[in-house]
């Protein structure tokens, strides 16, 4: 590799771009980029590395024989993707040169429809708290480290995203599974049928499959490929097989199974059925990787979780606040049971944000149901990422073809006065959303410490 090649990242401080730019870093290769609604935190990182970041996309810093990395967020028409091609650089999308920068490396790869972050950090964190020499590619911010990435000269682990097919361009030499829905499917020409065709192709790939058994497309795809996989679960099928024992404001307490033999019975110290499912797959790679079980059993400990993953950002006796990512009716569905069955609130109160405008159209009908086990409901308006606005879909219309009570829209500039006229004691307000719904967090928190 010639380390005198520049690399330009268009989007730098996003989740997936931003820990690509590290990685490049440690290899040896000079960073820089630009981003037009950078995350503070992210930023601050960047340039503590000494990576500049550039404020929006303009014309005017790309130079020749720049390596122009973008993502599927940037648009033909960015000034900056442009310039890219009329200096005839090397343009590549974030997958690919996540690919060239993991040569000569192991990869362990997480793939799957929801729960991909969760996963790839409980991997990455134990193995490391065992003392198992791995890096680290996530599409979240670590707690412990406060940061998304972790070098290592050997193997990453790393969160593959299959949302734009781009998952399928890199051989791991072991791949974790962990969910297949009906999600992203404005990359599939909205057909299921084809997401998982394009899962069975990967799942083909040589090296050994993970998946979750508590997930019926994936078992039916193992079954179907001549590559070997181990799963992992709550089901009975499960070679590494969990029993849920107790449930706690800050753990989730697991009897582990191997092959329906008894192993050892250890703490994870976070809420959330998807945290104590995934802990289970650690066990499934720590075996293949010869590990001791009960000394990976013990690195659970001291697991702080991740940014905006059942994420609380308030709890006093009268009440508590806590965000996570959910977007999906599946996953929003899942986070109020959490919320409820682990904290035990004496009501629930939701605030969700709806995650693209492709999205809310494509799962339409799906949203009536996710939200019976909260009290109240509030949705706010679209968070439309990258894709432009549709005037036929809005969030006015998601509440009213829902037709619940219960559910309420509310501007975004409404909320916090609506939750804090709203809220008494006992109640848990669960912020839900994968846009900018976060934000309202901090000044929420501090109405929140005169509820009594």
């Amino acid at each position: 590799m010639n380390r005198d090649i520049s690399y330009y990242l268009i989007g730098i401080c996003g989740i997936g771009m931003s820990s690509l730019a590290q990685l490049i870093q440690s290899r040896g290769f000079k960073v820089r980029g630009s981003d037009a609604n950078p995350d503070i935190q992210i930023k601050r990182k960047l340039n503590s590395l000494g990576i500049e970041v550039y404020p929006l996309h303009k014309a005017g810093r790309i130079r020749e024989g720049d390596i122009v990395v973008y993502s599927t967020a940037v648009g033909k028409s960015n000034p900056e993707y442009i310039e890219a091609k009329e200096k005839k650089c090397v343009l590549l999308h974030r997958t690919s040169a996540l690919v060239e920068m993991l040569k000569g490396r192991k990869s362990i790869a997480v793939t799957g429809t929801h729960g991909k972050t969760t996963m790839t950090y409980l991997l990455a964190s134990v193995l490391r708290n065992y003392g198992f020499d791995s890096g680290m590619i996530l599409g979240g911010i670590s707690k412990e480290i406060n940061n998304n990435f972790i070098f290592s000269d050997s193997s990453y682990i790393l969160e593959l995203d299959e949302s734009d097919r781009s998952f399928k361009v890199l051989d791991p030499d072991l791949k974790v599974f962990t969910s297949l829905d009906n999600d992203h499917l404005e990359f599939y020409n909205n057909d299921f049928s084809e997401l998982k065709e394009e899962f069975r192709r990967y799942m083909q790939k040589e090296g050994t499959n993970i998946i979750s058994a508590d997930d019926d497309y994936l078992v039916d795809l193992a079954k179907l490929s001549s590559v070997k996989y181990f799963s992992f679960g709550f089901r009975s099928n499960a070679d590494y097989r969990g029993e849920l024992v107790d449930k706690g404001d800050f753990f989730s307490k697991i009897k582990l199974y191997k092959n329906g033999s008894f192993i050892t019975e250890y703490t994870v110290p976070l809420i959330g059925y998807k945290n104590a499912s995934s802990s289970l797959a650690v066990f499934a790679l720590a075996d293949i990787l010869k590990l001791d079980l009960l000394k990976i059993a013990e690195s659970f400990s001291g697991l702080c979780g991740i940014e905006r993953r059942y994420d609380l950002k308030f709890c006093s006796r009268a009440v508590t606040l806590m965000e996570d990512y959910a977007h999906h009716p599946k996953e929003i569905e899942e986070a109020i049971r959490t919320a409820r069955e682990y904290l035990k609130p004496l009501r629930v109160l939701v605030v969700f944000q709806p995650h693209r405008y492709t999205r809310t159209k494509m799962l339409w009908d799906d949203y009536k149901t996710c939200f019976k086990g909260g009290d109240k409901v509030y949705i706010s308006d679209i968070y439309s990422a990258f894709e432009d606005v549709v005037p036929s879909i809005n969030s006015k219309m998601l509440v009213e073809n829902i037709g619940s009570s219960n559910v309420k829209y509310a501007k975004m500039d409404e909320l916090i006065d609506l939750l804090l006229n709203e809220v008494r004691e006992g109640d848990i307000i669960l912020i839900l959303g994968a846009g900018d719904i976060n934000k309202i967090s901090e000044r929420l928190g501090e109405g929140l410490l005169n509820v009594r």
